[in-house]
This record gives C-alpha cells, sequence and structure tokens, in this order.
C-alpha cells in the first residue's frame, strides 16, 4: 500500500537539455502545495488488423508525455537579498536567474531563453522522474487567503515509467512562511490609485509543445506567452479615478503589488503596461459595486511585461 500524503518534489536545470540531471534532496526540494501528477499522456495509435472475427485490436503506445500541476506559495527568501526557492521554479516557466543584490533583494524579469529542467516526484517510495521539461506559471492575490503561484509542467518519462526508491529527507532553502494577504500585509496601485482590490489572478498561458521527429530526442518547446488575467475592484467615484475611459483608446496602465511587510519576506509584483482587454463586468457585493477587470500584460521593450522583487 502507498501513501498519497508522502511527498517529496525536486527539481533541477539540466546541463543537456532531456537528459536526467538527478536533483538532489539537499539542493533542489520544493514546498508545494496540492500536487497532482500526470503519470503519463501518450497516443494510442491502433492496429487495424483484418481478421475474420469480432474482437479489439492491439495499440501501440507513442509520444510518450508527462506533467504535474501544484502550486507555490508566494514568500520572501527569509533574508534580504536572499532568491526565495520559487525564483528557481520559475526559470522554467520562462524567467531569467534571479539578480541578486546582496543584502537588499532578488530580481526576477522574463527571458526568451528557457531552459529545460529534470522534475522527480517521490509519492511514498514510488518515484516518477520527468526529463526535458518546461512549465507556465500563473499566479493568485486574493484578500484573506495566502497568494500563490500556480505551476504546470510538462515533460517526458525515461524509459523506466515508474521507480521505487526511498525519498529521504529534503532541505528546504530559501523559504519564509507566507503570510495573509490583507490591508495589513498588502498593498496594490493600479494607474498609481490605491484601488480596493479584491482579487488579481494572472497567467503566463505558455504555449508548450511536444514535438517528436525521427532522429532526434522528442522535447517540450517553449513557444510564446501570453500574460493576462484579471483584477477585481470596488468601484471608486469617476472623479477619484476613472478605470472605464481607458477601454475604448485601449489606454495602458501598471499595477504595483507589495505582499509583506518584513524584511526578507516581502514580494513586491508590477506590471509595467496592463491593458483592459475584454468585456468589463459589473456585480454587487454586500450591497457595494464591483468591477472584473480582464487584462493583458504588454511588454515594453521586451522581456518586461511583468517582474518579481523579493527584498
Amino acid at each position: 500500500m502507498k501513501n498519497w500524503d508522502k511527498k517529496l518534489i525536486l527539481l533541477k536545470a539540466e546541463a543537456t537539455e532531456g537528459t536526467d540531471a538527478a536533483p538532489t534532496n539537499a539542493a533542489d526540494a520544493l514546498r508545494v502545495l496540492n500536487y497532482q501528477p500526470n503519470f503519463m499522456d501518450a497516443d494510442g495509435k491502433v492496429r487495424n488488423i483484418e481478421k475474420a472475427y469480432f474482437g479489439a485490436d492491439p495499440v501501440a503506445m507513442a509520444n510518450f508525455k508527462r506533467g504535474a500541476t501544484f502550486d507555490l506559495e508566494i514568500h520572501g527568501g527569509g533574508a534580504a537579498g536572499t532568491a526565495p526557492q520559487w525564483m528557481n521554479a520559475l526559470r522554467f516557466a520562462g524567467f531569467a536567474a534571479p539578480t541578486l543584490s546582496a543584502g537588499v533583494s532578488a530580481t526576477l524579469n522574463p527571458t526568451s531563453t528557457v531552459p529545460s529542467a529534470s522534475h522527480w516526484a517521490y509519492i511514498d517510495d514510488l518515484l516518477l522522474k520527468t526529463v526535458g521539461a518546461r512549465a507556465s506559471v500563473g499566479y493568485t492575490v486574493e484578500d484573506d487567503e495566502i497568494p500563490v503561484f500556480n505551476y504546470t509542467l510538462l515533460g517526458r518519462p525515461p524509459v523506466t515509467l515508474i521507480e521505487e526508491a526511498a525519498p529521504g529527507a529534503p532541505t528546504l532553502t530559501g523559504v519564509a512562511d507566507p503570510v495573509i494577504a490583507s490591508s495589513e500585509n498588502t498593498t496594490f496601485t493600479l494607474d498609481g490609485f490605491a484601488v480596493p482590490l479584491r482579487r488579481m489572478t494572472m497567467n503566463a498561458n505558455v504555449d508548450l509543445q511536444f514535438r517528436s521527429l525521427i532522429g532526434p530526442q522528442d522535447r517540450v518547446a517553449y513557444r510564446d506567452r501570453n500574460w493576462n488575467g484579471q483584477i477585481v475592484i470596488e468601484v471608486p467615484s469617476l472623479a477619484a479615478k476613472n478605470y472605464f475611459e481607458k477601454i475604448r483608446p485601449g489606454t495602458t496602465m501598471a499595477s504595483e503589488l507589495e505582499h509583506g511587510t518584513v524584511a526578507g519576506n516581502i514580494v513586491a509584483i508590477t506590471h509595467p503596461k496592463l491593458q483592459i482587454s475584454g468585456n468589463v463586468e459589473l456585480s454587487e457585493e454586500q450591497g457595494i459595486l464591483m468591477a472584473t477587470l480582464p487584462v493583458t500584460a504588454l511588454p515594453v521593450n521586451g522581456n518586461d511585461e511583468v517582474q518579481f522583487v523579493a527584498t
């Protein structure tokens, strides 16, 4: 009997794409939530054999893919200038290695050159390995909830689909206990105005494509990304801030969200160029008028449509 509640999750950059980087408990463990593996996603090629009787045809399996979804809490690295562990995970979802300023900050910016990763997942003593993996990521910040990244990984399994191995104990570094999103812990401005925020959800919507040819190794290609999502706000007086006047001309806005108040556990998320890009919805919440703004994060000069800074 295998215990579903016992899990260890490892993730490490590959020196050679598709070659197992052999992540270790000491250096590559992640603290994750809601881990859900996709054991395999393969194509069944039915052999339509002509026969003189009824019955099923055999199947040949091809294009083996493997993935997983999980959440990562948004938190600091434990000390100013230390990169939180989620910054390493985001490298495989379209971000460069973090830029460190000793004792001050760790900054994460997008990139258009995305490395691959080896992902090991222990469920009890069952080990699922994934190689050549890349990912898509989003985040959710909502009042009275712990902010999280939502992570979707896709790669391919090795020839051996599953093994039995003792997981051992992980060493977790670059982690701090998260805090609840609230007026005490979180600030938010949209177009320079501190509008009351219910929820902000954004997703990179990465175009991950599995490519298979005779000769080259099967691989997951990171084709493009399109950061968009929703911002749910309490509607202010138009004299204070009129977001609706920005819809017809497509006027862009900057957003700035800072979460946390203690050095070593502060994370800022900025989008310099947000555009309202869909149908705005009005709704009621406890008798208060709310608006849901669908937004797209546009690049300014390239690889700058979002930035994460831990201080």
